[in-house]
Formats: C-alpha cells, sequence, structure tokens
C-alpha cells in the first residue's frame, strides 16, 4: 500500500510507475477482475479417473482453471502447463495462447513479472492472428499492466491504448473499463497529471452508469490514489469517502476495510488524529472479522505510528508487537510451504 508521498517523490521513473501501478491497482486485478476471462471454458470439474496424458489440452485448461479459482496455484499450474504442452503437440494457437495468458495471470500475481511479460507476448502475438478479438483485448490489457510493472511505460500505453480500442469494438465494456483504469494510472505515473485524471473520471462515472459496483469502486479508489499522490489530499478523500459509501451500502467488508484504511492513512493535522485512529481500529475489526492477516498487520502498523503521534507510548508499542507478531507468521508460512 502507499505510505507517504514524499517518499515517492524520490523514485526514479520506472520504480514510481510501478510503484504507482502495483500500489492502487492489485487490488482491481485480483479482488475484482479476471474472473470473466474465464468464461471461455465452464468451470465444471472433469473430475477424471484418467491420467492426466489421456485428456485433452481442454479437459486439462478446465482443471487448471478449477484449482486456480480456488487460488492452488501450484496444482493450477500443473495442469496449464500439460494443456500448454497438449495444444504446443495439436498446434493449436487459440489454445496456446488462452493458456498462455491463465499461466501468466498466476506469474503475475506472483511478482514473476518477466516469465509473465514473455507469455504475454508470445499470446499477444496468436491472439493478433486469430479473430477472437475479445481474448486479443484480454491478452493486451494483461501485458499493458504487467509492462507498467515492469518499467516499459511506452510498451504499455501502447498495448492499453489497443486493448481500449478492440474492447470498445466487441462491446466489453468491463474490459474498457478495466484498461481505462490501467491507462488513467499510466498516465499520472508519466507526470499526464490532467489527462490521468479525466481517464480515471471517465472510467468511475461509465461504471457507476452502468451501475456495476465493483468497477465503480476500483475507478473510484484508483482516482483518489491518483489525487493523494499527486498532493490534492481533499479530493482524495472525497474520492475515497465515495468509495466507502458504495462499500458500505453493498455491505462489502473487505472493500470498507481498505477504505478506513486509505482515509486513515491521508495526511493530515493533529486534530483529526483520533478520527484516523477510529478509522484504524474499524479496519483492525474487519481485518479480523474477515480473517485477512496482511490487513490485519497493516491496521496495526498505521495505529502504533498514530498513537506515537498522540505520545501514547504502551499502546503505540503494543500495537507494534502485534503487527510484528503478525509479518513474523506470515514470513514462516510462507517458507514453510515453499
Amino acid at each position: 500500500a502507499m505510505h507517504h508521498r514524499s517518499a515517492l517523490h524520490h523514485r526514479s521513473k520506472p520504480g514510481l510507475i510501478r510503484h504507482i501501478v502495483i500500489s492502487c491497482s492489485l487490488l482491481l486485478l485480483w479482488g475484482l477482475s479476471g474472473q470473466c476471462a474465464d468464461q471461455a471454458f465452464s468451470a465444471e470439474p472433469a473430475a477424471p479417473a484418467a491420467s492426466p496424458n489421456t485428456l485433452s489440452g481442454h479437459e486439462l485448461l478446465r482443471i487448471g482453471t478449477i484449482h486456480d479459482q480456488q487460488e492452488h496455484f501450484p496444482e493450477s499450474l500443473t495442469y496449464y502447463n500439460l494443456a500448454l504442452s497438449k495444444f504446443r503437440e495439436k498446434r493449436q494457437p487459440q489454445g496456446i495462447a488462452t493458456t498462455l495468458v491463465k499461466i501468466a495471470r498466476i506469474d503475475e500475481r506472483q511478482g514473476h513479472l518477466q516469465q509473465a511479460h514473455t507469455s504475454l507476448k508470445e499470446a499477444v502475438s496468436l491472439f493478433a492472428k486469430a479473430s477472437d478479438r475479445s481474448a486479443h483485448a484480454e491478452s493486451l490489457l494483461a501485458i499493458g499492466r504487467v509492462s507498467a510493472q515492469l518499467g516499459l511505460s511506452d510498451e504499455s500505453r501502447d498495448a492499453l491504448t489497443q486493448a481500449a480500442a478492440l474492447f470498445t469494438r466487441v462491446r466489453n465494456a468491463r474490459g474498457w473499463n478495466d484498461t481505462m483504469v490501467q491507462l488513467g494510472l499510466l498516465q499520472i505515473a508519466q507526470g499526464e497529471n490532467s489527462a490521468g485524471l479525466t481517464t480515471l473520471q471517465q472510467a468511475s462515472e461509465e461504471a457507476r452508469t452502468r451501475r456495476h459496483m465493483d468497477q465503480q469502486f476500483t475507478a473510484t479508489v484508483a482516482l483518489g490514489d491518483a489525487h493523494w499522490l499527486l498532493g490534492h489530499t481533499s479530493d482524495a478523500r472525497s474520492a475515497y469517502l465515495d468509495a466507502l459509501s458504495l462499500a458500505e451500502a453493498e455491505h462489502h467488508l473487505p472493500f470498507e476495510g481498505m477504505m478506513q484504511l486509505r482515509l486513515a492513512r491521508l495526511d493530515a493535522d493533529k486534530t483529526s488524529l483520533n478520527d484516523r485512529v477510529a478509522q484504524g481500529k474499524r479496519a483492525l475489526q474487519i481485518a479480523q472479522a474477515i480473517h485477512d492477516t496482511a490487513a490485519e498487520a497493516e491496521a496495526w502498523s498505521l495505529l502504533a505510528d498514530l498513537y506515537r503521534q498522540l505520545g501514547q507510548a504502551t499502546e503505540s508499542q503494543e500495537a507494534d508487537t502485534h503487527a510484528l507478531a503478525i509479518y513474523r507468521n506470515r514470513e514462516v508460512s510462507v517458507h514453510g510451504n515453499r
């Protein structure tokens, strides 16, 4: 998550782009979008008694997708790689490209950006020769996002611009909206502030018109993040408050917790410190209720900082201890699973 603007001002351009795209957008990608890319293959388990080598590429891909939806990534990658071999052996370019996009999504999620980029380059070139414009647009959006995180801003802009045009041609409003959010964040990262804010505003309004809650939330948060980055604290706050009321209206706890954290982090004068503590506590309560340890650690860490500013040393120390304990547990479990 983003911390303080001052830290951002010292970053190099590629580092800045990567920071913005990661901090503003990972929620957008994994919580909200991407499910539609799985619709090409039905999600019904083909629980096979047979061994994998008797299954077709499409069957292997379908099993991989089921594991993917359940976030069983190692199993998912095993089936995707088997599917990829089968499609290559049968010379089925659509199957190859579809599988490469799915593998790249897992690689991106796990931070293996270069691997994701390599897979997506091949997928984009295969889709460009096929007739499936929607899938071609999805692959361009994915490579645009990954390129931005790698600091390849020109390549990212080209891919996102092409993706937006293709999504418009196939009347895919969801894809167009996801693309505009990425493009707006990229424009902000490159110093095209008014263009970036306009793009994000467009995405937010389009999602509102379509009454697509997830995308409206996503675009509004991205708009808030862009204002925050540019030092427009009151504009950032009003965007975050819009997103918060949306989350509350939908009784969406993860989104509400995220916004309480964002609002509590906003730079503000001393008088609002107690309000920010209340927001931090609400975020903590939500994180504990939904068993989100990453958000819980972030909330404790933020509370430690706020208590320190209020001169409450004991509370600050206790909050720090809670945050550290969670971070240590997470490290142990991550390394333990390798």
